[in-house]
């Protein structure tokens, strides 16, 4: 009866050892998926920050050409949307290099490396990062589209 109590009781450590494991990597993945699921919303951003930089670029062409044909008043004007055109774009190539660089930084390699509380950690901090930058496009993103009349 003693050894069946032994074998049962380390049965039982057996498999709660190996459900708690289970349940940290359930955990990393879950913790994962989130991070990714951001990262796959921003991605297609980008080909918008692309379009818009380049309708920038066409917007500061075009203010450079009416600035140069117009009045003291309407150059005041024209420098003031030029700048701002100029901001706007700057703040595009911002947000485009915060997701170039979080890509190439992200190593998903180092989960497999960690316990599971240091893969979930490491993972809290990608998950702000992308997050971080997923503000960042999108603001750029909605205010170009805002000067440039755009919705």
């Amino acid at each position: 009866m003693h050894k069946l109590i032994l074998f049962i009781t380390g049965l039982l450590l057996v498999s709660g050892t190996f459900w708690a494991c289970n349940s940290g990597e359930n955990r990393v993945k879950e913790t994962e998926n989130e991070v990714f699921a951001i990262h796959d919303e921003v991605m297609p951003k980008i080909d918008d920050i692309m379009k818009l930089q380049k309708q920038l670029k066409l917007r500061i062409t075009s203010i450079d050409s009416l600035k140069a044909s117009g009045s003291a008043v309407a150059s005041l004007r024209t420098n003031e949307e030029r700048e701002q055109a100029s901001r706007l774009s700057r703040n595009l190539t911002v947000a485009d290099s915060l997701m170039m660089d979080w890509m190439s930084r992200y190593n998903g390699d180092t989960l497999t490396k960690l316990p599971s509380d240091g893969a979930l950690r490491y993972l809290s901090g990608q998950k702000d990062q992308i997050t971080d930058v997923k503000t960042k496009v999108t603001t750029s993103i909605e205010q170009a589209r805002q000067f440039l009349g755009k919705k």
